[in-house]
């Protein structure tokens, strides 16, 4: 729990955003300049669920193909 806890905080998400290049999770932590470069956060609409449908279809694919 303490570990999450840390993740959630504005030091751990201000080192995620500046060491990773990320936006941070946290509402109100300062971006790195490479983040704030690209502008503000738009999350995107794709439905894991669909997506996540498709799993092993493309599990398949990647078998066929021999990519490791």
């Amino acid at each position: 729990m303490k570990f999450l806890e840390y993740l959630a905080s504005d030091q751990a998400q201000q080192y995620f955003s500046v060491g990773n290049d990320e936006f941070p999770a946290v509402p109100g932590v300062g971006l790195a300049p490479s983040i704030a470069a690209l502008g503000s956060f738009k999350p995107d609409d794709v439905n894991l669920s669909e997506v996540a449908k498709n799993i092993p279809t493309a599990q398949k694919i990647f078998n066929e193909a021999g990519w490791e």
